[in-house]
């Protein structure tokens, strides 16, 4: 049985404190270092989004209710009284602002410093036309979400906030009832919760240029992980061409404001059911369309997870178990769909270019003494070339 299984997806931690023996060493670890219960850091949580709402946006009580998890607004006033000591009133504010007809505006924040310029550069540059665009200003994108059998489509739109540590999120009202996994996705795609500091005293002399890089990560772990097959041995440009054809020939359209987002990415599910030939005709190579149709089954039917993990090393396993997914593939997906912090692709040209070296075993091993940041690493080594 997990525990509040769909609250803990929202937060970026579902799956994570089940009965496995990963989930024990999860749930133990978070008790060692906040000092809080699994069930705790749930019911925390929840009042902080429903803080966020209230003070941030135009949403009724019973809506603020109804998304951060209480059962009703009475019992969400009574808890957020207790915890703030003021009436519901007082916390109670609303848009600021610049707020959109057809959307909400909330507030992320980050530890300082955060390179915009370079994380925005960087999605930007792989951004799957129809699906996601970008520029100094902005990233926009559209959204996929699931809960039970109900699927929200819609769009965000992210832009820093002068003089603030922080970014303004723009969810679209289609979105709004997933707020709280919007803001998660959000969160672990712009890396907000990363500290600088901590990982530029592990990098060293690597991270001096620029402590404010950050490592993108995913709304969409099975997008990425197509990205990844498309992107083997091609450069950027071309895998965000073939990504769009496939995007455009396989996922479902929705509304938008922006023209250059008017289409969500295929499910997996989607892509289970096709054949060879399907993928194959958008020009796609057939060993990689093999692999794009194994990948979509796996996560299809639950045995792969592209989502943060308590183990990652053990899902590389299962992705190199299937056709045409190596070292490369397997550990750029867990760098940026599982979000984790130590994946080194030490066999990517970029990489090996920067390092300065021809020998793979050589790479690997110099990989080392970045641990346990070795995606940061990646992304420093990556930024070199082009200083």
């Amino acid at each position: 049985m997990l525990l509040e299984e769909e609250a803990l997806d929202d937060l970026g931690a579902g799956r994570i404190f089940d009965e496995s023996e990963a989930g024990v060493l999860a749930r133990r670890a978070l008790e060692t270092e906040l000092g809080t219960s699994p069930e705790a850091f749930v019911r925390t949580s929840r009042l902080l989004m429903a803080k966020r709402m209230l003070t941030e946006t135009d949403l009724s009580l019973a809506d603020v209710a109804r998304i951060s998890g209480f059962g009703n607004s009475r019992r969400m006033a009574r808890e957020l009284e207790d915890r703030y000591r003021m009436p519901l009133s007082k916390l109670r504010r609303g848009p600021s602002g610049g707020t959109r007809s057809d959307s909400v505006s909330l507030r992320l924040d980050y530890r300082p410093p955060y390179d915009w310029n370079s994380i925005v550069a960087f999605l930007s540059a792989r951004a799957i036309s129809g699906v996601e665009e970008g520029s100094t200003r902005f990233y926009r994108r559209s959204m996929r979400l699931r809960r039970g059998n109900r699927e929200f489509l819609g769009w965000i739109e992210i832009a820093p906030l002068a003089e603030r540590h922080a970014l303004r999120v723009d969810v679209s009202r289609g979105l709004v009832e997933m707020l709280p996994a919007v803001l998660g996705r959000v969160g672990r795609l712009m890396d907000l919760a990363a500290n600088p500091a901590e990982v530029g005293r592990a990098l060293g002399p690597l991270a001096i240029a620029n402590p404010g890089l950050r490592v993108p990560s995913a709304v969409d772990g099975f997008e990425i992980g197509v990205r990844a097959i498309l992107g083997q041995q091609v450069t950027v440009a071309a895998a965000r061409t073939i990504a769009a054809h496939f995007a455009a020939a396989f996922g479902t359209p929705i509304e938008s404001p922006f023209p250059g987002v008017a289409t969500a990415f295929p499910r997996p599910e989607r892509i289970a059911d096709l054949t060879v030939d399907h993928v194959a005709r958008l020009g796609i190579l057939a060993s990689r369309s093999r692999s794009i149709i194994a990948l979509a089954r796996a996560v299809a039917s639950g045995e792969i997870r592209l989502a943060p993990v308590p183990d990652p090393q053990a899902e590389i396993e299962k992705l190199r178990s299937l056709p045409g997914i190596g070292e490369w593939t397997a550990n750029y997906i867990a760098m940026r769909a599982m979000s984790w912090p130590d994946a080194f692709v030490h066999s990517d040209y970029g990489v090996m270019k920067a390092l300065g070296t021809n020998d793979l075993r050589e790479a690997a091993g110099s990989g080392e003494a970045w641990r346990p940041w070795r995606s940061y690493a990646v992304l420093h080594l990556w930024q070199s070339l082009h200083q």
